[in-house]
């Protein structure tokens, strides 16, 4: 198995295929800069998953040079990330990298996720609080909020965690065959997702890093900076770390 393993590290180290994954909702010409941004020298495709989206965010990701997956009605971004994942699977991807539709986390990073994962690691999860990385005209209760959760994050996993809620990360697609991830449970489809990936991959072991990124929020031109509602949604990124704490949920 280890000499598997080595195996398959080589060959991605020299010849990896990365698919970036870009969940939207009504995302607008947002998508489209998103979309440019991407290196190509990294990233083979960019795949838009247009979450039920009611303006032109699909043609704005076409236009761009995005492949577009349509959801068809509004599920969730943990759903959208999934059918993004089981498009990687299906096109025979070796690396995931997930960015924000929005356009918060700044794509032309990419590349310091993918040389992680190329060196070893099969979780790179980006971090504003590393050092090296940053974060841009974020609104103080949403740094706030962001300590507190990392902080219940590395508590309940029982590892040490530096920004547990960052959604810019990069992952192995055999990560996969570790049957004890599902992300392929309802439950999952909202923003449960994406703390549930981490938490697992934490607890059993995976080889996870931090890599230091610059999370991005909007200038005050009216766009909201997070389309998260209070309460519900608050709970729905703190429930799996509760679920999988607690031992309720696997």
């Amino acid at each position: 198995m280890a000499e598997r393993r080595s195996e398959q590290d080589t060959a991605l180290t020299q010849h990896p295929r990365v698919l970036c994954i870009a969940p939207a909702w009504n995302e607008g010409e947002r998508i489209a800069r998103v979309v440019r941004g991407v290196p190509l020298n990294v990233v083979e495709t960019v795949a838009v998953v247009d979450d039920g989206s009611t303006d032109d965010t699909a043609r704005f990701a076409e236009e761009a040079g995005a492949v577009v997956l349509r959801q068809g009605m509004n599920r969730g971004v943990g759903a959208a990330i999934r059918r993004g994942i089981d498009y990687a699977i299906e096109h025979g991807y070796e690396i995931v990298v997930v960015v924000s539709g929005g356009g918060k986390t700044p794509p032309e990073q990419i590349p310091r996720l993918v040389d992680a994962i190329k060196g070893g690691a099969e979780l790179a999860q980006g971090s504003r609080y590393v050092e090296g990385g940053e974060f841009l005209r974020m609104p103080l209760r949403r740094r706030l909020g962001t300590r507190a959760y990392t902080f219940l994050f590395t508590l309940f996993v029982r590892r040490r965690v530096t920004d547990g809620s960052s959604g810019f990360r990069a992952f192995r697609v055999s990560l996969f065959e570790d049957k004890r991830i599902n992300l392929w449970q309802e439950w999952l489809d909202r923003y449960e997702l994406e703390p549930y990936l981490l938490f697992k991959a934490l607890r059993l072991r995976h080889r996870v890093v931090d890599v230091p990124v610059t999370i991005e929020y909007p200038e005050a031109d009216g766009i909201a900076y997070t389309k998260m509602r209070a309460v519900t949604d608050w709970w729905k990124i703190f429930r799996p770390i509760f679920f999988l704490g607690l031992g309720l949920k696997k």
